[in-house]
């Protein structure tokens, strides 16, 4: 059922998605605190300046008991991310067409909610000593938010599945890129694909040859799922769909440094600085060790679902490794490049379930593809207010909050990647 239930979410998100209507929307309004729409230098081919987008990134959630039994019927979690009001008027179709794709997300959602609760409840009261919980998350992960492009991967988990669904829009027009839009030659895909799939799977699964070619001779275009990243795109891939079942979801990222030519220009140039919301317990593939090839880095921590934390802290790399006991509530991890060429990791993890989820941040460095942890402080997102947060995009104009009695503040990363108040 749950499974049924995922593929109409995302068929449902995919038809409104390209319904939309782009028109200019909202008035701006006031913001505690506005970071510059950022500094970078590089050019695009008509020659005008990327830059990184602000953008803020809301937590919805829904849990449901019956009377006074202790446990829940249903967990309904979710997040949305919407442009900033500061730059709406600069870019107002994307602004609507971030908002109207919310919108179809909260109804998806609040559809799953209202149904899982009505079977929740049947299924409770035919035998509660048996029932269990019915828990789905969704979140919404920004991988790129530029003047160019911003594109989102929706991460969508159940007690049994998880599924990707990925939107890419043109920054300036606001309509979903296609495939066809980023790659200038899409028949050279599936050999690249398979090369980098095969090189994760044991050389004894032979299907796995013939499978990816197949999967992209076979597969409509606007069914493959694919994000655009700084560094490239990165495909997923269903349990099944490439590989055995038992290897489970699938990805491939595809490198601007390594394939150039198989891009169409536009998309190649990047912020020199950026930030990438990371999925857990999914590999992110960047180069993290400056030979401009892909290293995964995944992280990920064990959870306990009774107790709704998290007990521990997990990273990796392909040359290293990070583990740790933890207590928290929610992990947020975030891929960090510099200006000078340097990755870091910022975890934030949240300690307590309040509305303004007080959080302590944890910066690892990742230089050479060595992960150490360098810093620990009492650092929160920037509270907007109901639940809703300032989402990290720029290295150079982080809005966050300290827990010290001091204002909210404008930061920037140094040589050591730790955010360092620049202003108030």
């Amino acid at each position: 059922m749950l499974m049924d239930k995922l593929k109409r979410i995302i068929c449902i998100l995919l038809i409104l998605c390209f319904m939309v209507a782009f028109t200019s929307c909202g008035e701006d309004s006031p913001q505690e605190v506005t970071p510059n729409e950022t500094t970078q230098t590089v050019k695009n081919e008509t020659c005008e300046e990327i830059t990184v987008l602000s953008l803020n990134k809301e937590y919805i959630s829904h849990y449901e008991w019956y009377e006074d039994y202790p446990e829940m019927l249903v967990r309904s979690e979710y997040t949305d991310v919407t442009l900033d009001k500061s730059i709406e008027k600069k870019y107002p179709h994307l602004a609507k067409a971030l908002t109207e794709t919310s919108v179809m997300r909260r109804r998806t959602m609040e559809e799953e909610k209202d149904n899982f609760i009505v079977t929740a409840t049947e299924e409770f009261l035919n035998d509660s000593e048996v029932f269990s919980t019915y828990v789905s998350t969704l979140d919404v992960q920004v991988r790129r938010a530029d003047s160019v492009a911003v594109s989102i991967v929706e991460d969508y988990n159940s007690e049994t599945e998880r599924s990707f669904n990925c939107l890419n829009y043109d920054t300036e027009s606001g309509k979903l890129l296609t495939l066809s839009d980023v790659v200038s030659d899409i028949e050279k895909l599936p050999a690249i694909v398979e090369k980098e799939v095969t090189s994760r799977i044991w050389q004894g699964e032979s299907d796995v040859e013939t499978a990816i070619p197949d999967y992209f001779k076979n597969t409509p275009e606007e069914d493959i799922t694919w994000v655009l990243e700084y560094n490239g795109i990165t495909f997923y891939f269903e349990p099944g769909a490439v590989a055995p079942t038992n290897f489970g979801i699938q990805t491939a990222t595809v490198t601007f440094a390594e394939h150039p030519d198989l891009f169409k220009e536009k998309y190649i140039a990047v912020p020199d600085a950026y930030v990438v919301n990371l999925p857990l317990s999914s590999p992110f593939f960047t180069d993290i060790t400056g030979d401009k090839r892909a290293d995964e880095l995944s992280v990920s921590g064990n959870y306990d679902p009774d107790g709704r934390y998290y007990y521990t802290l997990a990273i990796s790399s392909e040359s290293s490794s990070y583990e740790v006991d933890w207590f928290s509530y929610d992990l947020n991890p975030y891929y960090v490049k510099t200006a000078d060429g340097d990755s870091f990791l910022y975890v934030f993890s949240e300690e307590s379930e309040t509305e303004d989820r007080q959080m302590i941040l944890c910066v690892f460095s990742l230089k050479n593809g060595e992960i150490k942890q360098v810093s620990e402080t009492d650092t929160s997102l920037l509270y907007r207010g109901n639940n809703v947060f300032a989402l990290p995009t720029d290295p150079e104009n982080l809005l966050l909050s300290v827990y010290d009695g001091s204002t909210d503040s404008v930061f920037s990363a140094d040589e050591n990647g730790i955010p360092m108040k620049t202003a108030s």
